[in-house]
């Protein structure tokens, strides 16, 4: 399910962001890492927040702004079923 995120879902965006980014973003120094992550609640000031949720669970999320998406983060261990279900459509 997709849907709108609020303020109190941004801790979990965080541990979304930090989870993709750890393992997809290996050109990123860890000190740039924790820069952009204490950053991040200022950043989603900016874009209008949209959630994926499987089971109640939210496992990804993607900030639109102007009509472009401007972020996509998706919990490392939820791609490969993503994926999976894209193709299967």
């Amino acid at each position: 399910m997709i849907r709108k995120i609020k303020v109190t879902d941004y801790p979990r965006l965080i541990e979304i962001w930090e989870s993709a980014v750890l393992s997809t973003h290996d050109f990123l120094k860890e000190e740039d890492c924790l820069y952009y992550k204490e950053q991040l609640p200022v950043y989603f000031q900016y874009v209008t927040l949209f959630g994926f949720e499987q089971e109640g669970i939210l496992i990804g999320f993607m900030g639109i702004a102007e009509g472009n998406l401007e972020m996509l983060f998706i919990v490392n261990k939820q791609i490969g079923i993503l994926k999976m279900k894209i193709k299967s459509k």
